[in-house]
């Protein structure tokens, strides 16, 4: 607390005349310019107590509409670290953070985090949506504090020279966030591959509202489909969920809903039980990146659970049907695209090196690289992005194309940008790019949010870059049933598949959950749905 004293000095003419220029500069209102009210503003100080001088300075930011968030009255001296996103990068980033030695800003247009994992779960009613949602504000409670915040906006452009993240709210408000370092951890967005349909038709698995969306789209087909008058036909289309794409995710989704209809909608109603099915579609291999002992092992658990598996590709989606490759047509209720993540509009709209899967190019201290005339200070803010640096719409990128090959950049003609980061699914490492993976995010901003401590403690930080250290794979494949894999592709040390690797499975991600908080609910959740069953209310 200032003593009246210290008030005072901080009120005095000039300082408030000062700031009050500084808001008629930028500011109007109605026609009437903050500058003409700062001249009044001043001269009024001078017949008036420093205290009043600075209510009317009060007065005057609200009048101009400027949030008292903006320009506290309060100096740290620490450093501004602005942190892009909420993802599992950017919220380690934010929780490993020493808020003593940063005042830290979080720039996201989700003011949680999600635990991606048991999204699958959360889609049939085994886990409420709330316990895979964490508050960005619970894994950093020093954004509670008065030089910390979190801003729901998502930024649209980075100007490296002026320091500074332009931002847009939902409503359309644009304004400008300065950083003295920046983390860009915005992840990524499921790629369709340019197939027609798929955006206006399927449903992706990335968020807390996509689970429940899923949710609602399930049970509507399924209560839809037993209304009198109803055609056979139109009966089996309602009642088939589509799943394309056989990675952990799809296939956790596909055991989920078979779950779902061998138990709890099989007690609702036998008859249309049976007429429902989950198809899985795959273009290649189904858990191509397991051991084949394991993929053959879910495979036949899926099967056993009614999931029909096809090898195929998708050429066009519809509003009630897709048509693979081969010609065939596949009628559904409900489709669940997870087919992979492509990098989104804003990442590839910065001024940066991209590889040639559109991912911002990075070396391995997580520092983003740029061109030589951009690290140099000879190029400027808002300048065209030089296609010399890779790909910078969506659609001049191709996932079939390597990260890491004769089209990508080459790291000696490139340099790292002082003080810009990015991390997680939006950026790859030239020299050695990993894939866009839970494990590897979270591990990368552990790295940097050690790094940044140490930096800011004055320890040396360029002799340690990032290494990745693959803990092993898991997934859940229905009923009490999981394939486990420990170690690297490399060097396997450990598989099962089974009831303990399910076991594993829970007890693993109970224990990465960012608090106690969600451990609980999590945990409680399990329970309830072991000994009631999981929850078929439609909202």
């Amino acid at each position: 607390m200032h003593s009246s004293h210290q008030i005072m000095k901080m009120g005095s003419t000039s300082q408030i005349s000062h700031i009050a220029g500084v808001l008629g500069r930028t500011f109007s209102h109605g026609g009437r310019s903050v500058s003409g009210m700062t001249a009044t503003l001043a001269g009024g100080a001078q017949c008036q107590s420093a205290t009043s001088a600075m209510m009317q300075l009060v007065n005057l930011r609200a009048f101009a509409g400027v949030p008292e968030s903006i320009g506290l009255p309060l100096s740290t001296d620490r450093p501004r670290l602005v942190i892009l996103g909420t993802g599992w990068a950017a919220a380690r980033v934010a929780m490993d953070i020493d808020p003593k030695l940063y005042d830290l800003t979080v720039v996201s247009l989700r003011n949680h985090m999600v635990f991606t994992p048991l999204l699958a779960s959360a889609c049939v009613g085994t886990l409420e949506a709330r316990a895979v949602a964490q508050p960005i504000t619970r894994l950093q409670p020093a954004l509670y504090d008065p030089g910390n915040k979190h801003i729901v906006a998502e930024a649209h452009t980075v100007k490296p020279y002026a320091r500074e993240v332009l931002c847009r709210s939902e409503d359309g408000l644009e304004f400008g966030v300065t950083y003295d370092k920046l983390v860009i951890a915005t992840g990524s967005q499921g790629s369709t591959f340019g197939i027609p349909g798929v955006k206006e038709h399927a449903h992706f698995l990335r968020d807390v509202r996509d689970a429940e969306a899923i949710r609602n789209d399930l049970l509507a087909n399924w209560m839809h489909a037993n209304i009198p008058g109803r055609t056979r036909a139109e009966r089996l289309r309602m009642l088939t969920t589509l799943v394309v794409g056989g990675g952990p995710t799809g296939v956790e989704f596909a055991g989920e809903a078979a779950d779902l209809i061998n138990r709890e909608l099989f007690k609702i109603d036998p008859e249309r039980s049976r007429d429902s099915r989950v198809v899985l579609v795959e273009a290649a291999q189904m858990l191509g990146s397991f051991d084949v002992r394991l993929r053959q092992y879910a495979a036949g658990k899926l099967i056993k659970a009614g999931v029909q598996l096809k090898k195929g590709m998708v050429k066009e989606m519809f509003a009630q049907h897709v048509v693979l490759q081969s010609g065939e047509e596949i009628p559904f209720g409900t489709c669940i695209w997870s087919t992979g993540v492509g990098p989104t509009e804003f990442t590839m709209g910065l001024p940066f090196a991209k590889t040639p899967r559109g991912r911002i190019a990075v070396d391995e201290h997580m520092r983003v690289l740029v061109s030589e005339e951009m690290a140099a200070g000879t190029s400027q803010d808002g300048a065209a992005v030089s296609p010399a640096l890779g790909p910078s719409t969506p659609d001049q990128v191709s996932l079939k194309t390597p990260e890491h090959g004769d089209e990508a950049q080459p790291a000696e003609a490139l340099e790292a940008l002082p003080d810009v980061y990015a991390l997680g699914d939006c950026c790859a490492c030239v020299d050695n790019p990993l894939p866009a993976l839970a494990q590897v995010a979270e591990q990368q901003g552990r790295y940097l949010a050690r790094m940044l401590n140490k930096e800011a403690k004055g320890e040396a930080v360029e002799d340690q870059p990032f290494v990745y250290k693959q803990l092993g794979m898991m997934a859940s494949i229905g009923g009490k049933s999981a394939v486990l894999e420990l170690g690297s592709q490399e060097k396997e040390w450990f598989s099962t598949g089974g009831f303990w690797a399910w076991v594993s499975w829970r007890g693993a991600y109970l224990t990465r959950l960012g608090t106690f908080r969600n451990r609980v609910y999590v945990a409680v959740n399990w329970a309830l749905t072991l000994v009631f069953g999981r929850d078929v209310s439609r909202w």
